[in-house]
């Protein structure tokens, strides 16, 4: 199979797996009664990051000379895309609708989930230059610094009362049978597991072709590819007035991403982005601390949040003119 093929095929498995393990998880949540502030901070952002947390978990589980670097630009490049021009595309959607130009999420909500992240993330930061038997300890911060966010969330919400959409795999809306969601949750981990591994293949052919760091790859075009598809659901809810939600998909996924990837990250690559990955790295944590303070009030207009793809933008200048002389050794 082509390059172009792999990367082809590997994005249309993780997208259409992702919407399935949603679909499915948000039934299993109503059935067991989560809070509904679970829905935007927990399910919703669960399947925002699940297609770009697979592929570093399957570069991490393959092994090999590029691995690492696929792994950690896959971790490191994802908030920083969802923060900059994912944040753009939301700021897009709410200043297109006239009525309301101003995105309003709930406060608690948005302090919460960036909090959890700006921890996380400088946790991942500090990481870079600590030794491995240290990294390991902080990976493991991490996963209690998430279970926490999860019991606070949880704890934060009211009762669920609405039902989701129907269960994909038997198209019912009354209360699906757990076996059929349970069959649902594995074929879509299946998908995602296939998905992942023909795109890191891929990522791995397009950097030797092109002699170009698979690390900086996957940083630029990996969540690029993942998230994009998911950011729909932010333009959709925003269109929905769900303003809630829409906050809920973007900065919980960061949350989850800067944890729970990350601990696998600090554990298990040698957690070596190089130079343009720690500048990718700071440039994410000003990102989430610019969103913070947009959003201190609990509301921000659409213009203001199109501003966030600026240092996307400088990025990727930076990667396209400096890239190939900064590529870590």
């Amino acid at each position: 199979m082509t390059t172009a093929g792999l990367f082809a095929g590997g994005l249309l498995l993780i997208v259409v797996a992702a919407e399935l393990f949603t679909n499915a998880v948000e039934w299993a949540g109503f059935r067991l009664g989560l809070a509904a502030g679970a829905t935007g901070s927990l399910l919703a952002a669960l399947g925002t990051a699940l297609p770009e947390t697979t592929v570093p978990v399957v570069a991490i589980i393959r092994g090999g000379a590029d691995s690492d670097g696929v792994a950690v630009g896959a971790i490191v490049g994802a908030p920083f895309l969802l923060l900059t021009l994912g944040m753009a595309i939301t700021g897009a959607a709410v200043t297109a609708r006239r009525r309301d130009p101003v995105l309003r999420p709930v406060l608690a909500q948005v302090r919460r989930d960036l909090g959890t992240f700006l921890a996380g993330f400088a946790v991942l930061l500090v990481g870079i230059a600590l030794p491995h038997g240290v990294r390991i300890a902080l990976a493991a911060g991490l996963v209690l610094l998430y279970a926490r966010h999860v019991r606070a969330t949880l704890s934060g919400s009211d009762p669920a009362t609405e039902r989701p959409d129907a269960l994909h795999l038997t198209r019912r809306s009354e209360r699906p049978h757990g076996l059929a969601i349970a069959v649902q949750l594995l074929v879509a981990v299946a998908m995602l597991v296939a998905g992942a591994e023909l795109f890191v293949r891929a990522v791995e052919q397009t950097g030797h072709a092109f002699h170009i760091s698979p690390l900086l790859l996957a940083v630029v075009v990996v969540p690029l590819a993942t998230e994009l598809p998911e950011m729909v659901n932010s333009v959709l809810w925003v269109r929905g007035g769900e303003d809630g939600l829409a906050a809920g998909n973007v900065f919980g996924a960061t949350a989850f991403q800067a944890c729970l990837p990350g601990a696998l990250g600090l554990a298990f690559t040698d957690w070596s982005p190089g130079p343009l990955g720690v500048v990718n790295g700071i440039l994410t944590l000003l990102a989430g601390l610019y969103t913070l303070g947009l959003l201190h009030d609990g509301r921000a207009r659409g213009s203001r949040l199109l501003l966030s793809a600026l240092p996307w933008a400088a990025y990727l200048v930076l990667v396209l003119a400096v890239g190939s002389r900064l590529q870590p050794a």
